[in-house]
């Protein structure tokens, strides 16, 4: 008997678990967005719903494409609404013939499921749907096979505000989408299944917000696929990064994309005093400065680039000391930094910041990282690898009352000691 079940356990792992695990959460052979594209995705799932006219109202008022993965059996109950996708420049793609969970499928169904949905669709739109997501992301091994031989290129998602969650404010949906959308992110949101009326009210903060951090809403169609599979993990992991340890983006002065990200911290380094005197000691609030890099990336490979690097940063601190003031959790930051290879010495202490060389363990992590940063967005990728091992992280630190006195508000001249 004990056989028997050791073999419904392995058919269970083989079909069900390890397919999603593979097709799902690392979302392998998933359509991704290209980094380099300037460019995000918003995707709707679960419609038509009762709110998907007004979320079609807020998109054509903001003359913002989207991309809709519909349930075909809800579809065939509101053609209208399709059809008005279509006319207002909105892509419509397949979420399923109903919202059933791949879990749930026996051997068989997905191939014959997955081929009426298309079928049916495309007598509903006029063509045959491109992309294809199914209900939460699930997958059996089935399910990946079925969408292949369709010709149906399955997309996940990078980024997920949980617009479903009743707890969740709009304003909290829009700062969330804000927040973690880097460029060539699929957001993926809602227009059916529930009362998705806080999306509908997230929608108009939400594409202000992308459009301030340089990013422009399109729909899939037109979001350029990135085929590198570096950059790809690398987003994966800059998506979590962003989001798990609250990492914000500073709008750049010319609405490009951002130059300088931020994110609060309790300062790790070495006791210092920096040059207005104020003490900063391990353990302070501090306010850890992390570099845009696809917008620095453009300048990889020239002549001056660290020096136009340089510049577009010193351009983007009266926006820093701003942002801070106006965001409560940085109220109590003492001083502001970052850890950079952008060591170019005398003109960055013209700028108002103290270098601190990173010794340690420290060093060799960060040199590691630092890296791999080369590789992803440095125009000649692995080619620069002689230049790696001259490398030097260096910890740039300026105190808050100084970045304030020479790049926004005056505050108290007064040095902190904490």
């Amino acid at each position: 008997m004990w056989m028997v079940g050791l073999v419904a356990l392995g058919l269970w792992v083989a079909i069900y678990l390890l397919p999603d695990l593979w097709w799902h959460h690392l979302q392998w052979g998933a359509y991704a967005g290209s980094r380099e594209s300037g460019q995000v995705a918003l995707t709707f799932d679960d419609g038509p719903g009762a709110e998907t006219a007004a979320i079609l109202d807020v998109l054509r008022e903001h003359a913002t494409p989207a991309t809709f993965f519909v349930v075909v059996e809800r579809a065939e109950h509101h053609p209208e609404l399709i059809q008005r996708m279509l006319a207002e420049g909105h892509a419509v793609a397949l979420h399923g013939l109903s919202h059933r969970s791949a879990y749930l499928d026996w051997p068989g169904q997905p191939w014959r499921e997955l081929r009426q949905a298309v079928r049916r669709l495309e007598r509903l739109t006029g063509k045959r749907p491109r992309f294809y997501r199914p209900p939460w992301g699930h997958h059996n091994l089935f399910t990946g096979l079925a969408a292949k031989r369709l010709g149906l290129r399955r997309v996940l998602w990078t980024v997920a505000p949980d617009d479903w969650r009743a707890e969740l404010s709009s304003q909290a949906i829009a700062q969330r989408v804000v927040q973690w959308a880097l460029p060539g992110a699929v957001v993926v949101l809602h227009d059916g299944g529930g009362d998705r009326r806080r999306t509908v009210e997230a929608l108009a903060p939400m594409i202000a917000g992308l459009r301030a951090m340089g990013l422009r809403p399109v729909t899939l169609d037109d979001l350029p696929e990135e085929h590198s599979l570096l950059r790809r993990l690398w987003t994966w992991w800059e998506t979590r990064f962003t989001r798990d340890w609250d990492v914000d983006s500073v709008p750049d002065p010319d609405g490009d994309q951002p130059v300088l990200r931020v994110g609060r911290i309790r300062y790790q380094g070495p006791k210092v005093r920096l040059g207005d005197g104020t003490e900063l000691a391990r353990g302070a609030p501090f306010a850890e400065i992390h570099f845009g890099n696809p917008a620095l990336s453009r300048f990889s490979g020239e002549p001056t680039a660290a020096l136009r690097a340089l510049s577009a940063v010193r351009k983007s601190l009266p926006e820093l000391s701003r942002y801070l003031a106006a965001h409560p959790k940085y109220q109590e930051v003492v001083a502001v930094g970052g850890i950079t290879v952008l060591d170019v010495g005398p003109a960055i202490e013209r700028m108002g910041f103290r270098r601190i060389p990173v010794k340690g363990w420290p060093r060799i992590w960060m040199w590691v990282y630092l890296v791999l940063l080369m590789a992803v967005y440095h125009r000649a990728g692995w080619k620069t690898l002689k230049r790696f091992f001259r490398l030097r992280p260096v910890l740039v630190v300026i105190s808050r009352a100084e970045l304030d006195r020479r790049y926004g508000r005056e505050q108290s001249a007064q040095p902190r000691k904490v």
